[in-house]
């Protein structure tokens, strides 16, 4: 019978034919039916699988080869493995490229289905395995990438996927196994410079997540060195896990980053290399920053829940823990803390700075005993920022080493023109003000001093007696509260300019106009031995070198005299008496003011003498207030003084407590202010009724209107009327009586 007329031939033929016009569907269908129609025809069968393939129906084909082989390899035909082989190398690589697609598409279980389909369909294949354990290490599956990597291993040393191993190691916490994987992988001789370079940068990657810089450092310098890679972005990680935190919010924590397997392909042929991983975004950043600023606002518990949602997005960063046990304390949420924190010391093994929180809410709660446990266990454990040291020894008493701790830190290179206003308040806590403002100067010429910090600057400048750091600083205080960067109440924002306005002050002027009695702290002809009359006071003081830190000295002279007398004593220009001196403030805390003053003899009824006097004034709600409508006054005057020539001692003594009104909204400067007042003089010289003194009590109104105020001072002068009734209390008669006065301080 002729060939042609064979069963399957007219169908052999038109596949054949569609084959030459690479109609490969076409071809296929045409192939099937040869095949059915002559299934003992080996030439039909291998076309048929032929088409299987290279229409990538590999299973398929990889059966109809299987079938084949059983039925004609002992007939002698060997091709039949081959057919088979190439089935399974095409569906291998087939899906190889599909793993690759879907996971620059994002789907991540797809791609690791056909990463392990591909490794298992061709095992010998190394890029296949490479692919899948690097699939596997992404999606977090470390134990099992461990796995896969071991057993590809079996089957041949490859350096690739000894890396991954060691990855999978280090990501399940086996730090001394992975470096000596890494550590066997790096020193092989075989390896290409390329891949010796990833390679030392993936474990020093790994070094650096464990928490060990100095052998990350060690792996990174050769290539440093060389110049062959850049690697300066993590030789500055390894340099700020080296240096000391200056408190735990700015505790260093590197997350291991995973190394990349990168694959490629073309004609058949996969490839696949192992980089160094990159920095995954912080899941965590955005609700961190919500937390701390939360906490900024205190609004404790909003903080509290945003910290517990930042640590649980990224647990290895510890900060985010510890701002939340921070938020906890301060929303009153005291034993919930202590109970988070007791979970965490147990979870974690960088534990110190829990143990140092937990100290110092024991220590808040009185619960001394734990407190100290707790700060010993924390001291002894070491690791602790400067912050948190420093702080635990001046909680156990300790300062000494605290101050001398402080000194050695900065006496290494990691606090060495640090700019973190962290650091200038740890220094004012150990009482090192000068380097506290240098922090502060260098913070804010690097723009990086918070506005909060801006009154802590000028505070800092004032116990150094930097008046003009501790203005300019109130300065921008008042700049960043109007710009909206800071807030202050009203109050605050008066207190600023009131500190403002003493700062600024060099010289003023006071006069006084004062019928009966003394203006505390003026100067009067003989204090003391007043009667029913009228004194005129002039004073203008300088004051060379400004207000310091609020202990200053002041240089003055004035002139007073008597210009009405009731009972026809002396009065007018025979009184006039002049007076030079010098006073000092020496307490920054306390108004006690020290003059040694040279009376001048001017009027004929006058004298020259020496003044020796101490004052001391204390007061409460004396300043005129903006935030509230009224307030409680209290203000006490005492002073002592002794003319050296005439031998004579004077006392007096004023107290007035009351309530003070501001006649009108907060934009008023008048102030109404009735008060109960207390007075006590005493002179050794007697009168001639024989009295050393006099006291009386009564009540009073005063009233004040402050001005001369500018956009960064309070008013910074005031004219007072003060109009007082007292009855005596004890000594001669003018203790008793209508008291007048007129003042004005400029």
């Amino acid at each position: 019978r002729r060939a042609d007329g064979a069963p399957g031939y007219a169908a052999a033929s038109r596949a054949y034919e569609a084959v030459e016009r690479a109609e490969l569907p076409a071809a296929l269908a045409w192939a099937r039916e040869a095949a059915q129609a002559a299934p003992a025809n080996a030439d039909y069968q291998r076309l048929l699988t032929y088409l299987l393939i290279e229409n990538g129906l590999y299973e398929e084909a990889q059966a109809k080869a299987r079938e084949a082989e059983l039925t004609f390899a002992p007939q002698g035909d060997t091709q039949w493995q081959a057919l088979g082989d190439t089935a399974r190398q095409r569906h291998a690589y087939a899906q190889f490229e599909a793993a690759s697609q879907a996971q620059r598409q994002g789907r991540a279980s797809d791609a690791l289905a056909h990463a392990q389909a591909a490794a298992e369909q061709a095992p010998g294949v190394p890029a296949y395995r490479l692919q899948w354990v690097g699939l596997l290490l992404a999606a977090g599956r470390h134990a099992q990438a461990q796995q896969v990597a071991e057993q590809g291993l079996t089957q041949g040393d490859g350096a690739a996927l000894q890396v991954l191993r060691g990855a999978a190691l280090q990501a399940q916490g086996q730090t001394d196994d992975a470096a000596r994987v890494f550590d066997g992988v790096i020193g092989r001789p075989d390896l290409a410079p390329h891949e010796q370079q990833n390679y030392r940068v993936i474990a020093a990657d790994a070094a650096l997540a464990a928490r060990q810089p100095e052998r990350a450092k060690a792996l990174l310098q050769p290539l440093a060195q060389g110049g062959a890679v850049d690697v300066s972005g993590r030789e500055a990680e390894i340099r700020a896990a080296t240096r000391r935190p200056i408190s735990a919010a700015s505790l260093q924590t590197f997350s291991l980053r995973l190394p990349v397997v990168n694959c490629f392909g073309s004609a058949q042929a996969p490839g696949c290399e192992v980089w160094p991983g990159q920095d995954a975004p912080d899941p965590a950043r955005a609700v961190a920053q919500e937390a701390f600023r939360a906490y900024t606002e205190r609004d404790y518990g909003l903080a509290a829940a945003k910290a517990e949602e930042a640590a649980r997005l990224q647990p290895a960063h510890l900060p985010y823990r510890l701002l939340r046990l921070q938020a906890l304390v301060a929303a009153g949420q005291v034993e919930q803390a202590l109970r988070e924190a007791d979970d965490t010391l147990q979870s974690r093994a960088d534990g110190a700075e829990v143990l140092a929180l937990r100290s110092r809410v024991y220590h808040d709660l009185g619960r001394r005993e734990q407190a100290s446990a707790d700060a010993r266990a924390a001291l002894q454990a070491g690791g602790l920022s400067l912050s948190s040291e420093i702080n635990l020894l001046l909680q156990e008493g300790r300062r000494d080493e605290a101050v001398q701790q402080f000194a050695h830190a900065m006496a290494g290179p990691d606090f060495a023109g640090s700019a973190d206003p962290d650091l200038a308040y740890l220094a004012a806590r150990v009482g090192n003000d000068r380097t506290a403002l240098a922090v502060f100067d260098r913070a804010h010429a690097n723009d990086a001093l918070p506005a909060a910090a801006l009154p802590d600057g000028a505070y800092t400048a004032s116990r150094l007696a930097e008046n003009d750091r501790a203005i300019y600083y109130l300065q921008q205080t008042i700049d960043a509260v109007e710009a909206g960067r800071l807030e202050q109440t009203p109050r605050q924002q008066f207190a600023t300019r009131r500190e403002l306005a003493d700062r600024t002050r060099t010289w003023g002027i006071n006069a006084l106009l004062g019928y009966r009695g003394m203006s505390p702290g003026s100067i009067s002809p003989v204090p003391g031995l007043y009667r029913d009359a009228a004194q005129l006071v002039g004073e203008a003081y300088w004051r060379p070198q400004g207000y310091r830190d609020g202990s200053f000295w002041e240089i003055y002279g004035g002139v007073v005299q008597t210009v009405y007398s009731r009972h026809g004593g002396t009065s007018g220009s025979d009184t006039t008496q002049g007076a030079l001196g010098v006073r000092a403030k020496p307490l920054r805390d306390h108004n006690l003011v020290l003059s040694a003053e040279r009376r001048i003899r001017i009027g004929s009824l006058s004298f020259s003498d020496w003044l020796l006097r101490a004052g001391y004034s204390y007061g409460v709600g004396t300043d005129l207030r903006v935030d509230v409508p009224d307030w409680f006054t209290f203000n006490v005057y005492a002073e002592a003084g002794r003319f050296l020539q005439r031998k004579q001692d004077y006392v007096t003594f004023e107290a007035q407590a009351g309530r003070s009104f501001r006649m009108g909204d907060a934009d008023s400067r008048l102030v109404l202010f009735p008060h109960a007042v207390v007075g006590v003089d005493y002179n050794s010289a007697r009168t001639a009724a024989g009295y050393n003194g006099a006291a009386g009590a009564g009540v009073g109104i005063a009233l004040r209107r402050w001005f001369r105020e500018d956009r960064y001072n309070a008013p910074r002068s005031y004219l007072d009327l003060s109009l007082q009734y007292r009855a005596r209390l004890a000594g001669d008669e003018r203790g008793k009586g209508v008291f007048l006065r007129a003042a004005l301080v400029f």
